[in-house]
């Protein structure tokens, strides 16, 4: 089982205790910015940087200790960030109370990075405070990431939906969301090719493209070089002693 396979696994084990806990459901509206940035970014030629936090990576075997969630969200805060990617997996030493601490110390727009299966685990993002959830395709058939879309959509969630490879291109055909996440990294193997997101972009109409994975400030000026202005990035931004110096070199 690797690692992709054991997370979603978990996903599914907790699914259950997850309706039972929210079984009387308040009723949740959100009135997202998330998607509206990166698109003001856009018309004005700038690059978006969705910066994550996370405490460690199980693909990475040097990861800094990560401080204080507040100091790493206060430096994004202060720094030319577009919005911010809270990775709430226990497998990345994440908590969905990450968000809410967040929400103390940034007003920018928040994304819920997580293996999201159903319904439930959606409502509980729009609950603890987020604007937008990330659907990986990888995980979910067509039907699913459809309805899950919806779902969403409805509740006034932005979406980025999450592409590995061709395969998933089918998948996404029927989708409303503007924002495409192309992972350079494979999930099963954890491996890395940069070139992913300039070969699937190409396949990709009409739609804003968000690069994902192994992202440093030489290959980001390559991806640029292909009208692709919006990255989401975690480890090099984490591991970095200057971060609000390595976003500012990024963007400028």
């Amino acid at each position: 089982m690797n690692i992709l396979e054991k997370i979603v696994e978990e996903q599914k084990n907790k699914l259950k205790y997850l309706k039972q806990k929210y079984k009387i459901k308040k009723k949740i509206k959100i009135k997202s910015k998330f998607i509206k940035k990166i698109e003001d970014n856009n018309l004005n030629k700038k690059t978006s940087i969705i910066a994550e936090f996370k405490r460690y990576s199980p693909s990475i075997k040097e990861f800094k200790k990560i401080k204080h969630i507040g100091e790493i969200i206060n430096q994004y805060e202060l720094s030319n960030v577009t919005c911010i990617s809270i990775l709430t997996d226990k497998n990345f030493g994440g908590s969905l109370n990450d968000i809410k601490i967040a929400k103390q110390f940034t007003n920018k727009p928040i994304i819920r990075k997580d293996f999201i299966l159903d319904k439930i685990q959606i409502y509980e993002s729009a609950y603890y405070g987020a604007d937008a959830i990330l659907l990986i395709v990888r995980i979910l058939t067509e039907k699913k990431l459809l309805l899950l879309e919806k779902y969403a959509h409805s509740l006034g969630l932005d979406v980025l939906i999450e592409i590995e490879s061709k395969k998933d291109l089918s998948k996404i055909k029927n989708t409303k969301t503007k924002l495409i996440g192309i992972n350079n990294r494979n999930l099963a193997l954890q491996k890395i090719d940069i070139t992913k997101t300039i070969k699937l972009s190409s396949k990709i109409k009409e739609r804003i493209i968000v690069s994902e994975s192994g992202l440093t400030i030489k290959n980001i000026n390559i991806i640029k070089e292909n009208n692709i202005n919006t990255f989401l990035i975690g480890g090099s931004i984490l591991n970095n002693i200057n971060i609000k110096k390595y976003i500012g070199d990024i963007t400028k």
